[in-house]
């Protein structure tokens, strides 16, 4: 059985010095939605967040800047923000082997097709650029398979190749199989649209903890399609987390 790729198990701790009250509350919230640990305490190594123009605190060895210039780089991200880029940022700042895609726990259902059958399951993780989902049978590495997704007014057909499969039990997760799933070749409209939804998503499970006004103010500090600014702000967030 293929197992899954190994991700350090540190904690990720975070310091905000943002000068924007409702971009810094937004932050917050999605950081932690990520899996993120905030802290005001350098000794224990964490990542400056810090809007240009701001005096940087002593004893942060690395940061993360926040500019309105055009110029950015991995340590420089452009105001309004783009969140995949923020997302990615931190993804090579924590990991030796960072995730290239923005990815969310999600459970949409799917219909694959594989080895000339199809069973219906549900998604436990969605990308960009591939799915993570529970199968019935344990599927070989780089064994291709047909998907097809419907959610809201939206139908994604993939053709994904076999990355891992493990049994849930190994993470906590029961005899089910989870394989992963990498999807090519992709239009770069069906990226467009899933990312788009991931960030809209993600946008959407945080709002409440702003509430409206805040949640609003800080929408203009962002960099975002119209999707994801539609997802963000309709009514209460029907993807469920993991």
């Amino acid at each position: 059985m293929l197992g899954k790729p190994s991700r350090s198990p540190l904690v990720k701790n975070i310091h905000l010095c943002i000068d924007n009250a409702s971009l810094n509350e937004l932050l917050k919230a999605l950081l932690l939605e990520w899996g993120y640990r905030l802290t005001d305490n350098p000794e224990e190594d964490p990542l400056l967040i810090i809007s240009e123009g701001l005096k940087r605190p002593n004893g942060f060895k690395h940061a993360l800047t926040f500019s309105t210039s055009h110029y950015q780089d991995r340590h420089r991200l452009e105001i309004p923000l783009t969140i995949e880029t923020l997302y990615l940022a931190l993804e090579n700042h924590f990991h030796r082997t960072p995730r290239n895609h923005i990815r969310i726990n999600l459970e949409w259902p799917v219909r694959v097709r594989v080895r000339n059958q199809q069973f219906d399951t549900n998604t436990v993780t969605v990308a960009d650029r591939g799915i993570r989902f529970i199968s019935p049978i344990e599927l070989t590495r780089e064994e291709e398979m047909d998907i097809h997704i419907e959610h809201d007014d939206e139908t994604y057909d993939l053709h994904a190749k076999v990355v891992y499969s493990i049994m849930g039990r190994e993470i906590g997760r029961g005899d089910q199989i989870e394989v992963g799933a990498v999807c090519t070749p992709q239009s770069k409209e069906v990226r467009d649209s899933i990312r788009s939804r991931i960030i809209g998503s993600y946008l959407n499970r945080v709002r409440p903890l702003l509430g409206s006004n805040l949640f609003a103010e800080a929408l203009h500090q962002l960099n975002l399609t119209r999707m994801s600014e539609a997802i963000a702000t309709s009514g209460p967030s029907s993807s469920t987390p993991e």
